[in-house]
């Protein structure tokens, strides 16, 4: 046992090393002082000016946008870091080669599966200053969010982890392409692919798993002999309608970074029952976090019926009340919150090993057969 803890951290000593050696090239230059104070001003931008646009300019309440800033803050460092963590390491290996750096590296008594983590945790330990400048805003954010601290510093671990997997990614087409720019615009489409492409796929195959189903809905009748202000007779009748069956589908938008980080805090947000008098509405991370939970749990197959009509029961939200339709209807959208985020994760974890494994495959030395275009040293 002593012998092979003693090879696990000769090993991780050996990717340390390469970890300080990524790390120092990056910080020999100036730009990522340039990048990391744009990061900051943007990321203060997006959030003092929606404090302006919802409080100072609108109707909204300092509460109510405050209850929000996490969602805001995590909002646009996602956008930001899944620009910024894939290019940090789409570059990372040609850009060794083409500088002929690499070769001198691959000399060294290191194996491919070294360099390769090296220099995925070297470009994550870079992504990460990103959610070091937004710390402040994050940290005002859980403070503020309903959810408590613990869900809120779990999304932004969550967050951090997306960051890894597409370093992963960014990484693997390094390896695979030639020249740094093609390996980068590969990299950001990988991205938008997941941000757009996914979604658009999803929205293009409602109609192919869609299925008719016969429910029972109420109609109404007026008897023209009756008065203006007679109830209009009621009878259930036995119709057929159309319901997309997401639940077969719903997994293209697990991985989907806007939707996965709100799941985690999503199922300790204010409850989505409320009235002005006594309690909040939820925040913007339930409308994501509805949108895959509704998709995930597939359509409601019912209507409402004459008996539903009676007393309003169909349009009571009151938890309190006798339950109705509506309530029935919400809570079946609603099973799934909070139980997709790490199927989610585990599809970008499998993306970010892909990469990870296609990069420690390029780097075996002897190397064989390379790509056209491809330098040694």
């Amino acid at each position: 046992m002593s012998a092979r803890r003693e090879r696990t951290a000769r090993w991780w000593s050996g990717v340390l090393v390469l970890v300080q050696l990524d790390l120092r090239q990056r910080l020999r230059t100036t730009r990522w002082k340039v990048g990391a104070a744009a990061a900051f001003a943007v990321i203060s931008l997006v959030v003092l000016g929606s404090l302006y646009v919802m409080v100072g300019a609108g109707s909204l309440a300092y509460a109510d946008w405050a209850e929000n800033l996490y969602v805001i803050t995590g909002a646009i460092v996602v956008f930001v870091g899944l620009v910024l963590a894939p290019t940090l390491t789409a570059t990372s290996i040609n850009g060794d080669r083409k500088d002929a750096v690499l070769a001198v590296v691959q000399a060294t008594p290191v194996s491919a599966w070294q360099i390769a983590v090296g220099k995925l945790l070297g470009g994550w330990a870079s992504c990460l200053a990103l959610v070091a400048v937004a710390s402040p805003y994050l940290v005002w954010g859980i403070v503020s969010a309903p959810y408590g601290i613990g869900p809120g510093l779990l999304g932004v671990v969550v967050l951090c982890l997306v960051f890894l997997c597409w370093c992963g990614v960014g990484l693997g087409f390094s390896a695979l392409t030639a020249r740094p720019a093609g390996s980068a615009v590969l990299t950001q489409a990988a991205v938008f692919t997941v941000l757009l492409g996914l979604p658009a796929i999803f929205g293009l195959l409602l109609q192919p798993v869609s299925q008719d189903h016969r429910v029972v809905r109420a109609e109404y009748a007026y008897d023209p002999g009756a008065s203006a202000d007679a109830a209009p007779t009621c009878r259930d009748v036995e119709v057929t309608r159309s319901f997309a069956h997401t639940e077969r589908i719903w997994w293209l938008l697990a991985p989907h970074p806007f939707l996965l980080i709100p799941d985690v805090v999503a199922a300790h947000d204010n409850p989505d029952h409320w009235s002005y008098r006594d309690t909040r509405p939820p925040t913007f991370a339930s409308s994501a976090a509805d949108a895959l939970s509704d998709a995930r749990t597939g359509p409601w197959i019912d209507d409402s019926t004459c008996a539903d009509q009676t007393g309003g029961a169909w349009y009571s939200t009151d938890p309190d009340r006798v339950p109705s339709p509506y309530a029935e209807q919400r809570a079946h959208d609603t099973a799934a919150i909070g139980d997709s985020w790490y199927i989610g994760l585990a599809m970008n974890a499998v993306f970010g090993a892909l990469g990870l494994a296609a990069a420690a495959r390029r780097l075996r030395v002897p190397a064989g057969r390379l790509p056209r275009g491809v330098r040694i040293a």
